[in-house]
């Protein structure tokens, strides 16, 4: 027990016999009044009653009545008295029970009290010891400090000495040793990754050519490329006499068809003179092609329903189309690709590019690209989607400005494709820069579709004039010593002077020269530009 809970154990305890004690002699003052009551009650109402003679009775009454009550007091008295006996004897005994209790728990404050004397002896103890160390470590601070102090001026004076025994100054000095550090750390970083870089494009290269090389010898194409109508023969010079003087059948077909038509007569006499068309939708000129040649076999007098002829081969070509489109779609394995669209893809049929039928392109294309994907392992069903629709906007072009693959990327969100498949469209000629291997698929499938052997026909003028606008792009940057085109105006090399050009600048300047290119010459597929600096050093023992 704790040492403080015993004064409330003892206050506790002793209340119950002090308290019997009171109610005991409150008992027996009680009992002594009732007596006294009853004595004195006797003592006025018996006389009256016994006036008549009967005194003794009265006296022997009042006897017995004193008798009896000293007899109730003393019973009382008694057992007042033995119950405070019992009490004061139970008392005791808890007194001293409390008093031993009492002294065990002094006796134990006091072990603990002398418990925590010597603690805090020990405590003090080590306080001293703290302060002492303390005192030491500050002593060892300030001889340490003066120890760098001394290190500092010894330091100092010697950076003099040897700046004044060497005539240089300790900053430049430092400035040029790091500046010679960092430029070998350099020249040995840029040594490297030219390295890496070249190793990276020859494994690239090799890859790059086994995988075209399979997808080639994987590829054959069954079917034969078309040769583009876009002329009308007249059967006689009388007709063509007759047409010349009677322009309205020219002028109906142009509102038509919203195309050029241009009377064309040859030089030599044996050969017929023709309806040139140009300029519109491809499938407009075929349609307004079609119309005339029906209605130069017939009589002139029928020049005058030129409308319905126009509208009823214009209703062939567009039943045509939908049926080319849904051919392909069916034939590359393809789903869910919107009817206007499948449309769109018969339409290339009487589109070309470079005298290249656009319907086979497109078709050449998806296929291609689904070879080169499964050799890469891309989705080929995704790669074909995006060649078939890569040139969609051909088929808008002569109405919408832009380019052709904003426009084909443009109509196929517009009809339901993913975006990513959108984005990859868009980016076959770089209109949108996206890195993924689904943009290279069709950027490759598309060049093999455009530059193999046959193609594509260039007229000598035109591939003439291109070459030369290439020419004179590179010859506008400074530093060119050299040019050579090669590959047919595919690939073009650049020499530069050592002098005015650094290494570190070789591949800005060919990003350049590639971009100046993009922008001033009109030129299919793509061009590599390839810098190159020399510097030769000779000398003679």
């Amino acid at each position: 027990m704790h040492p403080l809970d015993l004064k409330s154990g003892v206050n506790k305890n002793t209340m119950n016999p002090s308290f019997d004690l009171n109610q005991t002699l409150i008992t027996l003052a009680v009992s002594v009044l009732l007596g006294y009551i009853i004595f004195r009650a006797g003592f006025f109402f018996l006389p009256g009653r016994l006036a008549a003679g009967n005194r003794s009775q009265k006296t022997e009454v009042l006897k017995d009545a004193r008798i009896q009550a000293e007899t109730v007091s003393e019973d009382f008295l008694k057992r007042a008295v033995a119950n405070v006996q019992i009490l004061r004897e139970d008392l005791d005994d808890s007194l001293a029970e409390r008093i031993e209790d009492l002294k065990n728990a002094e006796a134990e404050f006091e072990s603990r009290e002398k418990t925590f004397e010597s603690d805090e002896g020990q405590i003090e103890k080590l306080e001293k010891n703290l302060e002492v160390a303390t005192q030491k470590v500050h002593s060892l601070q300030e001889i340490h400090a003066g120890l760098e102090r001394d290190l500092e001026s010894g330091g100092a004076s010697l950076k003099r000495r040897l700046e004044e025994m060497s005539r240089t100054d300790s900053n430049e000095l430092k400035n040029a040793i790091k500046r010679s550090i960092i430029e070998s750390r350099q020249l040995e970083c840029q040594k490297v990754l030219r390295i890496v870089s070249d190793d990276l494009s020859s494994s690239g290269r090799r890859s790059g050519q086994r995988i075209i090389g399979r997808a080639m010898s994987r590829y054959a194409p069954e079917f034969p490329w078309p040769k583009t109508l876009n002329s009308v023969e007249i059967p006689s010079v009388r007709l063509a006499d007759e047409i010349e003087a009677n322009s309205q059948l020219m002028l109906d077909m142009k509102e038509l068809a919203t195309i050029d038509i241009e009377l064309s007569r040859p030089e030599n006499p044996d050969f017929l003179p023709v309806l040139r068309l140009s300029g519109g939708a491809g499938v407009d000129r075929e349609a307004a092609r079609l119309a005339l040649a029906e209605l130069l076999s017939k009589n002139s007098s029928a020049w005058g329903k030129s409308r319905e002829a126009y509208l009823r081969q214009r209703d062939i070509i567009e039943q045509q189309s939908i049926k080319l489109g849904r051919q392909a779609v069916v034939a590359l394995r393809l789903d869910n690709i919107h009817p206007e669209v499948q449309k769109l893809i018969g339409y290339l049929n009487w589109r070309t590019s470079y005298r290249q039928n656009q319907y086979l392109h497109s078709f050449e294309v998806a296929v291609l690209a689904g070879v080169v994907a499964a050799e890469l392992g891309v989705d080929p069903s995704d790669a074909k989607r995006c060649g078939i629709l890569h040139d969609i906007g051909k088929a808008l072009d002569y109405r919408i400005e832009g380019s052709h693959a904003v426009i084909s990327g443009d109509y196929a969100d517009r009809y339901g494709e993913r975006r990513m498949i959108c984005d990859t469209v868009m980016s076959h000629h770089n209109d949108l820069i996206i890195e993924t291997p689904m943009a290279f698929v069709l950027k490759t499938a598309d060049t093999l579709s455009g530059a193999r052997p046959g193609a594509r026909v260039n007229l000598e003028e035109g591939y003439q004039i291109r070459l030369n606008a290439i020419d004179d792009v590179i010859r506008s940057f400074p530093g060119v010593t050299k040019s050579a085109i090669m590959n047919g105006g595919r690939e073009v090399h650049v020499e530069v002077s050592h002098k005015r050009v650094k290494d570190s600048d070789l591949q800005k300047l060919s990003t350049e020269i590639a971009k100046r290119i993009e922008t001033d010459v009109a030129f299919p597929g793509q061009i590599k530009v390839l810098v190159t600096r020399r510097f030769e050093a000779t000398s003679v023992a």
